[in-house]
């Protein structure tokens, strides 16, 4: 399930809409890095599925490709896996080398994840539904499509790959089925949502949000529902992306100064983190237009996006 915002080319106006798991977007950006493992006209005209493992509760199971990655012997994976395989190690090339921390891995695969994969659209369909493998790391990393569960299957093999100890997590939002991950990090537990941070439409050169990356379960619990009881606690805010990246105002000088900087460096939007309370403004700044912004509640601290012009 997955949360989708229009947003209003009026100062201060958004509106927040729930669809199954899922959000709407141009398929014009559909890109990989891996095209080499993308499906061709030939494979659309065959009607055989994907043979990727899958376990009882239908997640897909990713031991023998991580098994695979980790010992260099592909000679036991299935077709369908080997793809799998490679597209994932590739991916994982683009944005992991040795010395990273656990912190910025999560954060280089959760914004390669959200800025290389889009919803597929079938979801949305009167009739019919999303395809099978849009469940899987196959449909997001082979098709560059996916559902929410694929958006999560994929972060959890890549943590797997790299060893950075993740779950998937099972709930609802709104009524609907949804699906993320949490990440343990430092000997604490956080949140991450990659289908709510890939945020509609999709379009060339987007970036990442981060309004659900590393956040708590208080946070996390305002808009999706899960069984806390078979989870660990998330409770620390010592990785919020805000807070770790200079990006929490608690006054308008500051909030100038962010959304300064991110106009001069060329940036068409900025992510800010205010106090719960504060009232939102939009400072009068030099060679700086803002022609929209929105904003998501948390449980201590607001999360506003400001468009430029």
């Amino acid at each position: 399930m997955k949360k989708l915002t229009a947003i209003l080319l009026i100062f201060a106006v958004s509106i927040s809409v729930f669809t199954s798991c899922g959000d709407t977007g141009a398929f014009s950006d559909v890109t990989t890095n891996v095209a080499e493992y993308t499906y061709s006209s030939d494979d659309e005209e065959d009607s055989s599925e994907p043979t990727e493992e899958v376990e009882d509760d239908g997640i897909y199971d990713n031991t023998a490709v991580v098994e695979a990655y980790k010992s260099g012997d592909t000679s036991a994976l299935s077709e369908d896996d080997l793809l799998i395989y490679q597209a994932a190690r590739d991916a994982i090339a683009q944005f992991y080398s040795a010395g990273m921390s656990d912190y910025e891995i999560v954060l280089a695969a959760h914004d390669y994840i959200a800025t290389h994969v889009t919803y597929d659209m079938d979801e949305f369909n009167l009739i019919g539904s999303a395809k099978e493998e849009s469940s899987t790391p196959y449909g997001a990393l082979i098709y560059g499509e996916a559902i929410c569960m694929g958006y999560t299957t994929t972060f959890q093999l890549m943590m797997d790959m790299i060893g950075v100890e993740s779950i998937i997590v099972n709930g609802s939002s709104d009524g609907e089925e949804h699906a993320w991950n949490m990440v343990f990090v430092d000997d604490k537990w956080y949140h991450v949502d990659c289908t709510w941070d890939d945020y509609v439409p999709d379009y060339e050169g987007r970036m990442a949000f981060h309004t659900y990356f590393m956040v708590t379960d208080s946070s996390m619990a305002i808009e999706h529902i899960w069984d806390m009881d078979s989870t660990p606690t998330a409770d620390s805010e010592d990785y919020v992306y805000y807070f770790n990246n200079g990006l929490y105002a608690e006054t308008n000088n500051e909030l100038k100064a962010i959304l300064q900087e991110s106009a001069t460096a060329g940036e068409l939007r900025a992510e800010v983190a205010i106090p719960l309370d504060n009232e939102i403004s939009i400072p009068i700044t030099t060679g700086m237009s803002i022609y929209a912004y929105w904003r998501i509640d948390l449980d201590t601290y607001s999360v506003v996006i400001y468009y430029f012009e």
